[in-house]
This record gives C-alpha cells, structure tokens and sequence, in this order.
C-alpha cells in the first residue's frame, strides 16, 4: 500500500489490445502517406521542387525521364535498408520498410491528383508543411520513409561525435545541389531550401513542440536494464540517480536522460515493456549542449 502512495497513486496501465493497436498504427501509417503523397504530386513534382535524400532523386528521375516516383523511392532504398538490416537487425529497419512501402505505393496510387498551384514559392511553402506533417506523424510512432535517416544511420557509426540531423542536411543539401546542376536550374535551390525549412519546422510542430529535446526522469526499480536499453537501443547517455522516497522513505533509483522528440515513441514504449511500473515524468528541454546535441564555441 505504502508504495502505491509513493507514486502519488499510479495504475498500472492497461495493455492495448493487439487489434487496437493494429487499427491505430495503421491509420497513422496511412494519414502520415497520405499527406507525403499530396505534398509531392500536388505541389513538389509539379513545380520541379527537389527536397533531398530518396525523394529528391526520385523526384528528379521523374522530372527527367518521368518514371514513377513511388517505385524509384523504393529502388533507392532497397540497398540502404538491407545493409541497415545486415548491421543492426530486421527490428531496426521493420517500421522503416512499413514507412517507405506505404508512402512510395500511396505516391504512385494518387499520381494524377492535379497540381494546386503554378507558383514555385507557394508550392515550396505549402509542399513542405504537408510533407512536414505527414513525416511528423510518421516520427511520432517510430516510423520512417528511409533515404538520408538510414544513410545517416551508417554515417553515426564512423562519427558518432555528429548528430543524426547534421548528417541529414548535409546529404539533403548535395541532393538538392546536384540535382539543380543536373537539371542546369540554379534558381529552384531556394526553392528547395524554402520547402526543406518548412518541412522542418513543420516536424518539429507536429511531434510536439519547438524543442527538439525532452528530459526524462524515470523512478524504476530496474535502474540497470532500462538504462542499457537508453544506451543500447536509443544510442543516448544517461545518468543514475539516488533518490529517497518521500512517504516511505525507501531508497529509489533515478535515471536522467536527454532524448530527442522523434526518440519519446520508442522511449515509452520499451521502458514500458522492461518496467510497466515504472513513474515517468517528461519535459521540454529548452537548451542541451553535449556529445549528440548542439554544441557552440563560448
């Protein structure tokens, strides 16, 4: 009883059933598509706007050659996710073929929605909000549509002391840069940077904030495994902390732990399955400085 009181009561959370879980994971896969596929035929493609990673390529092949955009998504994955797979394990890239799949198929499916507008700034702007949504619920239940996330991936391990998201921009930014010397179109990088800027932003709102870092303070009882799991599997530090209980004044372990928003999914979902007891407190971490967050010369 006393230890019910100490977690200020907390129930232990009631597992979702397996179809429920089918059913919202399914409408997040097909909304998330959706928003992916208007952004690219009603606004991208049209106006000849290249965002970068898989997309981008494949964007350019149809403004050239005018193949299928959702098919030479998947062909430009097909080697980045089996190499992802041979390193860190089918579990790792699953949600990421789910990702890609749906989202090149749906493209493919809604290729004759005509375009909204003919103004290349507009479109960016517009374009890169819907993309930015439809990656943004993606993210916000672990899944991803491939490209530079993987690339970035393989690249983390060589340079680990660089984030995820430097590795992304800069593989964007030679997409981007390449493909408008290929298509001899100089002008449409602004373009490009507009719509990647809005897609941005849009990401961040989506998944939840501004901040593109929480704080987690978790009170287990399995301190030990739950921090390997943040070091392991989220590939982020952690810090072990001596707490006393208030009421019952027993010794509790505290993990602190900095995340980023795109992390909070798998973060919850895996301290649930090791503790389901645990108390989880989560808050916006309005500045972080250190090794896998932004850091600046003073």
């Amino acid at each position: 009883m006393e230890e019910n009181r100490e977690t200020a009561p907390v129930k232990k959370p009631s597992s979702i059933s397996r179809t429920s879980y089918i059913i919202s994971h399914t409408f997040t896969v097909l909304l998330a598509s959706l928003m992916f596929a208007v952004s690219l035929n009603m606004f991208f493609v049209p106006c000849e706007i290249v965002i970068g990673g898989a997309t981008g390529i494949a964007t350019v092949l149809n403004i050239l050659f005018n193949t299928p955009v959702g098919v030479m998504i998947i062909l430009i994955n097909v080697p980045l996710v089996l190499v992802n797979w041979y390193i860190f394990g089918f579990k790792f890239v699953m949600k990421t073929i789910i990702g890609i799949a749906a989202s090149s198929v749906i493209t493919d499916l809604l290729a004759f929605l005509p375009p909204l507008t003919d103004d290349a700034l507009v479109a960016a702007a517009i374009g890169g909000v819907c993309m930015g949504a439809g990656l943004g619920i993606f993210f916000s239940k672990g899944y991803t549509t491939g490209g530079t996330d993987l690339i970035s991936c393989l690249l983390k391990r060589k340079f680990p002391n660089f984030s995820n998201a430097t590795f992304i921009f800069i593989v964007d930014m030679i997409v981007v840069i390449a493909s408008s010397i290929v298509m001899r179109d100089y002008k449409f990088v602004f373009y490009s940077l507009v719509a990647i800027l809005s897609a941005t932003v849009t990401i961040d709102l989506v998944i939840g904030g501004i901040n593109k870092a929480m704080l987690a303070i978790i009170i287990t009882d399995k301190a030990d495994e739950v921090s390997q799991m943040i070091l392991k599997e989220l590939d982020r530090g952690t810090t072990l902390l001596h707490g006393k209980g208030g009421f019952t004044h027993k010794d509790k372990q505290v993990i602190m732990c900095v995340v980023t928003k795109g992390q909070i999914y798998e973060l919850k979902k895996r301290v649930n399955l090791i503790s389901p007891e645990s108390f989880m407190i989560l808050t916006s971490a309005a500045e972080v400085r250190g090794m896998g967050f932004e850091t600046e010369t003073l």
